[in-house]
């Protein structure tokens, strides 16, 4: 008979580093997938605060190119993240963040962080009698 003691306690220390492993790697990306879309959300709505910022131009509602950068940089600048603001004077206004999402497992592997990007952008429009122009 063969004596098998000892030999789930093998196994066990086989396998759950790996078990462990794929555990956090789950943990951490979708903990990553939720970082991208808060940093989507926050360019999202830092180009519309851009958009707060206006002139007429020829009677059109046009975005103070200069206002609306502060204002969209600054209403990223309250978070983690980074952030390149342009305002077009045809009323185009892009935003674009990047950060980094700290790991929590993936870190017992060398991998401490993941990078972080995210575009949002805003038009702003003129309605004048109902007409968009």
């Amino acid at each position: 008979m063969v004596d098998e003691r000892g030999s789930l306690a093998v196994w066990t220390a086989l396998v759950m580093p790996a078990f462990i492993l794929s555990i956090g790697l789950g943990v951490d990306l979708s903990g990553h997938a939720a970082a991208e879309q808060e940093a989507r959300a926050v360019a999202q709505e830092a180009a519309r605060a851009g958009g707060q910022y206006l002139v007429v131009v020829e009677g059109r509602a046009r975005p103070d190119v200069v206002r609306a950068e502060q204002a969209a940089n600054g209403y990223v600048a309250a978070t983690s993240l980074s952030s390149t603001a342009s305002a077009e004077p045809n009323g185009l206004i892009t935003v674009s963040v990047t950060g980094e999402h700290s790991t929590r497992f993936l870190s017992m592997i060398g991998i401490n962080t993941l990078p972080l990007s995210a575009t949002g952008t805003a038009q702003v429009v003129s309605v004048i009698a109902g007409n968009e122009e």
